[in-house]
């Protein structure tokens, strides 16, 4: 690699940081925090001051798991290891359980230990900076190994960085975006694993003395990088992640292995040197987990108690699935409204009005439900699989990075598109819950845990940005005089396709967007149709309150998707023209501008950004219960279905409680709480609060150490004394508690 061809890399590898930064900065540059505290205030005793902190709703009620569980995970640890104690036992909830060994605190994965050198308020915006910067850069990596030009392997990263997967996990769920970005990368050291071998035994049958056959073998450091990925995976702390990826490793790695047959398969496979990838990478993975063992030993030991240990059938699994019409959020991020979202534009007055919730109403809640990958890469992809079914693709020469070992083929470009494309759609035949995830559910160990058909959505977005940057290469290799001189009936070659997919892209979005005009200035005509709509879509009339609020908040997402028809036809047509910055084709400036616009549009504003001031507020309950002297805990009386001092809350100020919000319940502890009465909120990850007045007098509950009951009801028990009342809520004292 040249000195020039080394800054371009470099230069790149920073340009990675625009996206997050432009969506991050307020929580990271700016003043805010990317922790939910307003969303504390739902529930009292927060609730009753809502009004002193101008706070009406939340900003996205959405990410209550955010302030609830991650940063009360993040808090205790960080307290913890400043405190000079290693965090393995969490006594503050369930009674006590495990803490180091479940994981999903994330604090053994390096990125993490951000959290112990910033504060938290500003720990969580520059963490997800980091791994939506390292989801982008890795995929880049992989772009490169797979042979794409500079830019090519650009707009694959932009793409999986600002999948609408990666970007709303990040959003909620750190340890999902930690666990994703990986995955570029542990396919990237497959692949020339598997590409070191072909030069192995490809070598001795040419008889070819070529620098690339005597270059030195490097399969050591592919699978030693690996294996550290791997481990690095691993302590991200999402075994589900970890599962997707290890299984889309071995598919990857098993195609990539039989696709270098160069004999007839029976004597390719009793060939002697024939396993020896397979071995390298089983070395790799089993390094890997060895790297990952300190969390992951632990964590499947925690897991063979965890409560969720029950099997779930086919049909419940397939249940959690996309519906149908999810697929819109595929070419329009937000059709489906989003729980930020909480006004909308008037599409008549230009007002902005105001909704009295959120403009949600997807079957789907928007996290699960996030597919977004731009306009732009689906043309890109349909370029790639057009190349390949036209058979005119072949490559374009001088244009390999440096890491690569052998020169891809006109063969593996073709095997690779093929690949891509078919996981694709497998994983769009999972996502959407069809017939085909049985081959999941009863094809693979530990199916009845995994209950996410939606999730393959992250290993999709990997696929689609690999073909987004394969037709990026189409655009590149194709030579403008070729496109000048040949004048052949559409859709004859890959110039006749390029096009059309302009014109369609362009002027599509300009009829999109004059339709919309037209059908708003003829309103009355189209009316009958809106308010059709309107009542027909299921959960629609619970977000908007008329079928005219319904028409301008989609009006504004028919409109975006219409400029972006129109940006990518620009794309597309500029490709074509002989325009030039410092000898660099414009248009792939634009492509990337066009598209990191795009999935800014599509992403600003759904992570909260609050002032971090909210956390100094501490509610008068709180106080109260922390001068009360003596060890106790504390649980919640709510018959009617409210959350006093949530669960979760009283983690936040180190107060023990017998309820508890994770995914991760010892199965003792809710067989003990199932005695006192039945528990109704497993399925949401809850300890729930007493809801049964007779279970209040359970002598169960005076052995667990319950002192004071919260609750907004006036209890008249002999057993229980009132304590304190403020906030709207009542404590109770149970004098009959008995001492630990």
């Amino acid at each position: 690699m040249g000195r020039k061809s080394f800054l371009s890399h470099i230069l790149i590898i920073f340009g990675f940081l625009l996206l997050p930064l432009l969506l991050y900065g307020p929580v990271t540059l700016g003043s805010k925090t990317m922790l939910p505290v307003d969303n504390l205030f739902q529930w009292e005793p927060w609730a009753s001051q809502a009004a002193n902190y101008g706070i009406d709703q939340p900003q996205n009620p959405l990410l209550t798991d955010l302030i609830i569980e991650n940063y009360a995970w993040k808090r205790f640890a960080v307290n913890e290891i400043r405190n000079g104690r290693i965090p393995l036992w969490n006594p503050d909830l369930f009674a006590g359980m495990p803490f180091l060994a479940t994981g999903q605190h994330s604090m053994l994965y390096p990125f993490s230990w951000l959290f112990l050198f910033l504060p938290l308020t500003k720990a969580y915006g520059w963490y997800a900076v980091s791994q939506v910067w390292l989801a982008g850069v890795l995929a880049f990596v992989f772009g490169r190994v797979l042979g794409m030009r500079r830019a090519s392997a650009v707009i694959a990263g932009l793409v999986y960085q600002g999948s609408g997967f990666l970007l709303a996990s990040t959003a909620v769920f750190p340890m999902i975006s930690g666990a994703a970005a990986w995955l570029p990368l542990l396919l990237a050291c497959i692949e020339l694993v598997i590409r070191d071998w072909r030069l192995e035994i490809e070598a001795p049958i040419s008889n070819l003395q070529s620098p690339i056959s005597n270059r030195p073998r490097l399969t050591v450091l592919w699978v030693a990088v690996g294996s550290i990925a791997l481990g690095l995976q691993i302590l991200a702390g999402h075994i589900e992640i970890t599962y997707y990826t290890l299984l889309v490793m071995g598919i990857y790695a098993l195609w990539r292995w039989l696709a270098s047959v160069k004999r007839p398969l029976s004597s390719f496979i009793l060939h002697p040197s024939s396993l020896k990838p397979l071995g390298w990478l089983l070395g790799m993975v089993l390094v890997g987990l060895m790297l990952g063992g300190i969390q992951f030993v632990p964590f499947f030991e925690v897991g063979q108690a965890n409560f969720r240990s029950g099997e779930t059938t086919l049909a419940q699994v397939r249940s959690y699935a996309f519906p149908a019409r999810r697929a819109l959020a595929f070419v329009m991020p937000n059709f489906f409204g989003s729980p930020a979202m909480q006004s909308y534009t008037d599409a008549f007055t230009g007002k902005t009005v105001a909704l009295p919730g959120t403009s949600e109403w997807g079957i789907k809640n928007y996290v699960e439900g996030g597919a977004y990958l731009g306009i732009l890469p689906l043309f890109l992809v349909l370029l790639s699989l057009f190349s390949v079914i036209s058979n005119q693709w072949s490559v374009a020469s001088g244009q390999l990075p440096a890491t690569s070992n052998q020169q891809p083929t006109t063969n593996d470009r073709r095997a690779q598109t093929g690949f891509f494309a078919a996981m694709s759609v497998l994983s769009l035949a999972f996502i959407f819950g069809t017939p085909l995830y049985a081959l999941i559910y009863y094809g693979l160990p530990f199916a009845d845990q995994i209950r996410t058909p939606f999730r393959w959505v992250f290993p999709l977005s990997l696929f689609t940005a690999v073909l987004a940057g394969f037709g990026m290469d189409v655009l590149q290799r194709l030579e403008i005089r070729d496109w000048r001189l040949r004048r052949q009936p559409p859709i004859s070659n890959l110039q006749s396709l390029i096009s059309l997919l302009a014109g369609l892209a362009f002027w599509g979005g300009l009829l999109l967007i004059a339709g919309l005009f037209a059908s708003r200035a003829a309103y009355a005509s189209v009316e009958p149709l809106v308010e059709r709509l309107f009542h027909g879509l299921a959960l629609a009339d619970l977000a908007f309150p008329d079928a005219r609020a319904f028409y301008s908040f989609e009006f504004r997402q028919l409109f975006i998707l219409g400029l972006m028809l129109v940006a990518t036809g620009t794309v597309l047509r500029v490709s074509r023209c002989p325009i030039y910055v410092r000898g660099i084709p414009i248009w792939l400036f634009m492509a990337a501008a066009a598209l990191m616009l795009d999935l800014f549009v599509a992403n600003v504003g759904f992570n909260t950004a609050v002032d971090p001031a909210l956390l100094d507020y501490k509610p008068d309950l709180v106080q109260w219960l922390e001068q009360q002297p003596g060890e106790w805990r504390i649980t919640s009386f709510a018959p009617h279905g409210d959350k006093p001092f949530n669960a979760n809350s009283g983690w936040l100020y180190d107060l023990q409680d017998i309820r508890g919000y994770d995914s991760i319940i010892p199965r003792q502890f809710v067989d003990y709480m199932s005695a006192i009465e039945p528990q109704n909120e497993l399925q949401y990850n809850r300890i729930q609060p007493i809801v049964n007045w007779e279970s209040l007098n359970s002598p169960l509950l005076d052995v667990l150490n319950v002192k004071y009951i919260i609750t907004s009801e006036t209890i008249d028990l002999p057993k229980l004394q009132l304590a304190w009342q403020g906030d709207g809520l009542r404590v109770y004292e149970n004098l009959a508690v008995a001492p630990r």
